[in-house]
């Protein structure tokens, strides 16, 4: 693998021939597990994973290469050689070096194991200093079919696994949970002990039926809550919050209320809007914000977000936007209601727009939809009261999914009208995951120069802007788009 060369009549491994902080920083990179395995080149080798700056232990990484599903046995065996590799590196570690820039561990939620692990970490938080540590924790239900009862089981093993290790927990600034039931008061317990959290994800997770979620923390920068069955989500003073992603709320009647958020920028909120659902009003919904940074997500149903005229209270929400990003907005509808949030956001710069009938994750059974009460028309219509609104700051607008259609072309005419300083207009074909590129639906997008030049005529026909068009391939999408689109 590495060149060789002859020195004093030995054979020497170049690579090993670097400085300790070279080949340290290339340990750096791997997993555990893999620099583990350089233990066996040789008596040097063998001191260096004791003296690694970032540790990063996934269970997943110990699967039989291309192995993607995980069985109970699977889970089993594992989970063992995870907690044997942090018992092995963390007691050969090196005290001298007391910084550890990350550590991050990924497990599964097992009894003993995770006890093992956690009482491992906490014994190398008490003696070094651990700039960022983040527990991940899976749990089988993740990976199988379970019922309310699992997620009570796994909630109970988690506090329980909390409460054996205070140490590790009250040094973590990161973590990720799924698919737990807690007590009333446990979500509140973590946040105590965890003073040092800047980031937490919960996935799946829930306080019992019809709850609602409180949130108070000095030091936690980043909050995801993503298909957590809560009534309400309420935040009450998180100071240092910059960043939130707000998934699949039960409730259409006020699911969220937010106090004292003063460094909120960032929002993520996507929902499965279904036909019984009321329409949501940002105004009211990001009250009490300043987002600089949306996505909204629509899962290609029916949109959610119900457009509304300039008032004071939606100024103030949008007054300081200068990214927008609709996401799966479902396809042939009308898109001219996504128009209103130019109004009220003044400095908006960027404006993104993803329209897709993503199939790999829609519900596409006909009964099964009628039975869930999905809605057959997903879209809106909504006319704005400004008439001849002029927009000083988009520069840019993206569109994946562009179809040549009306209603696509006349939006992009709209947008361009609106938009007097706009710069580039970027369209985007179809996208597609790997599951959609075996089968993909026929697609109406200008792929050949004569017809990207007639569908831009169409588009421009009687428009005074100086902004240039764009047609491009999913497979050509810019970086920087990317990015963007895929934010936060």
């Amino acid at each position: 693998m590495f060149p060789c060369q002859m020195q004093d009549g030995n054979r020497e491994d170049v690579l090993s021939n670097l400085p300790d902080h070279i080949l340290l920083t290339i340990l750096d990179r791997l997993n555990v597990r893999d620099a583990a395995r350089t233990c066996v080149l040789s008596r040097r080798w063998q001191q260096l994973p004791a003296m690694l700056s970032q540790i990063k232990l996934d269970v997943l990484d110990f699967l039989p290469e291309g192995t993607t599903a995980c069985y109970e046995r699977e889970i089993v065996r594992i989970n063992g050689a995870a907690v044997e590799a942090t018992k092995s590196i963390m007691s050969r570690r090196d005290p001298s070096r007391n910084t550890i820039h990350l550590l991050s561990m990924k497990f599964f939620l097992r009894d003993n194991d995770t006890i093992s692990i956690g009482h491992a970490v906490g014994q190398i938080m008490a003696t070094h200093k651990v700039e960022t540590a983040q527990f991940a924790i899976l749990t089988e239900a993740h990976y199988s079919r379970r019922g309310d009862d699992d997620l009570v089981y796994y909630g109970r093993n988690f506090m329980l696994f909390f409460e054996a290790c205070p140490g590790a927990f009250g040094g973590l600034t990161r973590l990720k949970l799924q698919d737990l039931r807690f007590g009333k008061s446990d979500i509140c317990n973590v946040l105590l002990t965890c003073k040092q959290l800047k980031h937490l994800r919960m996935f799946n997770c829930n306080s019992g039926v019809w709850t609602t979620l409180q949130v108070e923390h000095l030091e936690l920068g980043e909050l995801e809550i993503v298909n957590c069955s809560f009534r309400k989500v309420v935040l009450i003073s998180l100071p240092k919050l910059t960043q939130m992603a707000f998934h699949g709320w039960i409730a259409f009647q006020d699911p969220l209320s937010v106090g004292d958020v003063p460094l909120l920028e960032t929002v993520d909120l996507t929902n499965v809007c279904l036909s019984s659902h009321k329409m949501v009003k940002l105004s009211e919904f990001l009250g009490g914000t300043s987002v600089r940074n949306l996505r909204l997500g629509f899962e290609s149903e029916k949109i959610w977000v119900q457009p509304e005229h300039l008032t004071r209270q939606l100024a103030a929400v949008f007054c300081q936007l200068t990214f927008v990003h609709m996401a799966e907005i479902p396809e042939g509808y009308d898109l001219s209601w996504s128009l209103f949030i130019l109004e009220p956001a003044p400095n908006l710069k960027e404006l993104y727009l993803t329209v897709w009938d993503h199939l790999c994750t829609m519900e596409t059974d006909r009964e099964k939809r009628r039975a869930l009460s999905y809605s057959i028309r997903k879209g809106l219509r909504w006319e704005s009261s400004a008439s001849r609104f002029q927009h000083r700051s988009l520069e840019t607008l993206v569109i994946f999914g562009f179809e040549s259609k009306e209603y696509m072309l006349t939006h992009v005419r709209c947008v361009m009208e609106a938009a007097v300083n706009l710069k580039n207009v970027f369209l985007y074909n179809r996208l597609a995951c790997e599951m959609c590129r075996d089968n993909p639906p026929p697609s109406s997008f200008p792929f050949a120069e004569t017809k990207k030049l007639l569908v831009e005529k169409i588009i421009t026909s009687g428009i005074d802007s100086a902004a240039s068009i764009h047609f491009l391939s999913g497979e050509a999408i810019w970086a920087s788009h990317v990015a963007k689109k895929n934010f936060p």
